[in-house]
């Protein structure tokens, strides 16, 4: 079976650019099988995209586990210059998809093909997470530890997940990393989570 944290050379490409809307901003993506949510923004990455759009992010900003780049896409034609963005993946594919997403969006942003960080060096004020549960409970503790240790001594590390695939837990265990953890939003069974 395929999943899109693990790259599937067999796949038949068949890229599309998808369009997204939020609070009067638009941007397009290109996105292709292999990918989470391949056709469409999801609701999960939609409701959080439009959460942190509600918080005062500022600096450097890693979008791990970016997918087609949605997430930091969509934060810096909010933000602009007020973030830089970066962005990683576990498949080399998403991270083509990214760089050619950022370039229809007229943008420029250094990215990285990482298990993890295992390939990242650098330090940031926010990393953030739509968190691949599919890869199990594990991986996501995994991928949290990593975070909290490429955090600048103010960053913060936002998640998002759903109640239903064991949210709770997620915040039990951020709670082992970081002093104060809390439910920044709930909304349609998904959980925004972050060390606030």
């Amino acid at each position: 079976m395929s999943h899109y944290f693990v790259e599937d050379t067999t796949l038949n490409k068949d890229p599309k650019i998808i369009d997204f809307e939020f609070f009067g901003y638009k941007v397009k993506v290109v996105s292709d099988k292999g990918t989470f949510s391949k056709y469409r923004v999801d609701l999960g990455t939609s409701i959080f995209i439009k959460t942190l759009v509600t918080l005062p992010l500022k600096g450097k900003i890693l979008d791990l586990g970016c997918g087609n780049g949605i997430i930091g896409i969509s934060l810096k034609v909010y933000f602009k210059d007020k973030i830089e963005i970066e962005f990683s993946d576990i498949n080399n594919y998403c991270v083509d998809l990214t760089n050619k997403s950022l370039k229809i969006n007229d943008m420029e942003a250094k990215t990285y093909c990482s298990n993890g960080l295992e390939e990242i060096k650098s330090k940031y004020d926010y990393i953030l997470l739509n968190s691949p549960i599919s890869c199990g409970k594990e991986v996501c503790f995994k991928m949290y530890q990593e975070s909290k240790e490429h955090l600048n001594e103010k960053g913060k590390l936002v998640i998002v997940i759903r109640k239903d695939k064991g949210a709770l837990s997620h915040v039990k265990y951020l709670s082992s990393l970081f002093q104060n953890v809390e439910v920044i939003n709930k909304e349609k069974g998904y959980y925004i989570i972050s060390n606030y």
